[in-house]
């Protein structure tokens, strides 16, 4: 067991401090999202934690060193049930048992550690060799091989997340015509984070077995795993953060191909196009699309149809969504602006109905192909 650093001990400090004040904050969560939250910040901490066992617990090292496996192990699972959580979304891709499997292998493996000869235990865990016998060999491989499976199961949970995502930010196009603060964008910036960790964290340890040694130093994965985790509880812990995301969202969604979506709806074609000429007219005649909070709820309640009929008569009879046709009266109607009106581009994006400058240009460039300030040069320009 090497000496730890000043500045190691001080980073292992700082990320349980940080984790510690996170779960306290976590509090304000509901009851789902608190306990998915405290088991990201739980495993992040008791991972971070090893420093500061090594340095002030030495006897208590050689029991605790063994944990960090399963912790490791859980983390990735932790962190892809946390954003379900936070999405409102079920895992449906993987029964919940088989998310426990590898934690509980490690786990296990942790025991194993644990039952070994005290000289045994000490000469793997202290002083990093392989003792003779077949049960330090076994411990041994069996370490490696399930630290390279959390390799390969790490990106396959990032995959699973980005398709969490996905799926919820869709539900969202359904449901709302602004999208701004409600498509945790935080998220991907903490998976990027996360990804660099755990890509450093893979290296480091590949390389100080299989490669030259240790090719970062341990002081730098120390502080990111403090900024994820400061990123994670300032993001996590703010009031709005899911609250925003997930209200008047429609029960659970899961992650099938659209095309199956409708198919036990009793919405025939008739009442499909009467639908859809009461949802034309809320626009042209009623010009709801200038309310900035307008919902797929409130539309449903002005043309007097039920929301999951409204929303089938979108996207099966218009061939959109929600938030698409909102976004095109909203553009409609900027254009006229910007060509008759004085007022500047983020004045008319307000007053349209959109809430943030990005989200308007996002919207004006699909639409139009182009800028809003280059679509005012283009018509004023001479002939």
């Amino acid at each position: 067991m090497a000496m730890q650093s000043e500045g190691m001990i001080a980073l292992s400090a700082a990320n349980v401090a940080i984790a510690a004040a996170g779960t306290l904050l976590a509090l304000r969560s509901d009851k789902g999202v608190r306990l998915r939250l405290a088991s990201v910040l739980a495993c992040l901490a008791g991972i971070a934690a090893l420093p500061l066992i090594a340095t002030f617990a030495r006897g208590l090292y050689e029991f605790y060193l063994p944990l960090v496996l399963p912790m490791l192990l859980a983390l990735p699972p932790a962190i892809y049930l946390y954003v379900s959580e936070h999405t409102a979304e079920r895992s449906t891709g993987m029964p919940s048992w088989r998310h426990a499997a590898m934690p509980l292998a490690g786990l296990g493996i942790a025991l194993g550690y644990w039952l070994l000869p005290a000289a045994s235990r000490s000469t793997m865990l202290v002083d990093g060799a392989l003792p003779e016998g077949v049960m330090p060999a076994a411990l041994a491989f069996l370490t490696f091989t399930l630290v390279l499976l959390w390799c390969l199961s790490s990106f396959g949970y990032l995959a699973m997340v980005i398709r969490k995502l996905r799926s919820f930010r869709a539900r969202l196009k359904d449901q709302y015509s602004n999208l701004y603060q409600r498509e945790l964008r935080w998220i991907d910036w903490l998976t990027v984070m996360i990804v660099v960790l755990w890509c450093l964290s893979a290296i480091t340890i590949v390389s100080d077995n299989l490669g030259p040694g240790r090719l970062f130093a341990d002081e730098a994965t120390l502080a990111l795993a403090a900024g994820v985790l400061l990123f994670l509880i300032v993001f996590a812990t703010a009031p709005a953060s899911r609250q925003e995301a997930v209200a008047d969202m429609p029960g659970q969604a899961s992650d099938e191909l659209p095309k199956g979506k409708y198919e036990r709806s009793a919405l025939s074609p008739e009442i499909a196009d009467t639908i859809a000429g009461r949802i034309e007219a809320a626009m042209s005649q009623g010009q709801l699309y200038l309310d900035p909070d307008l919902s797929l709820q409130q539309l449903s309640r002005y043309v007097r149809a039920a929301p999951h009929h409204v929303s089938q008569t979108l996207n099966e009879r218009m061939g959109t969504t929600f938030f698409d046709f909102v976004s095109h009266w909203r553009i409609e109607r900027a254009k006229h602006l910007l060509t008759s009106d004085k007022s500047s581009i983020l004045a008319i994006a307000h007053d349209v109905g959109f809430n943030s400058r990005s989200t308007f240009y996002k919207a004006f460039r699909k639409e139009t192909g182009t800028t809003p300030r280059a679509f005012v040069t283009g018509k004023n320009a001479p002939l």
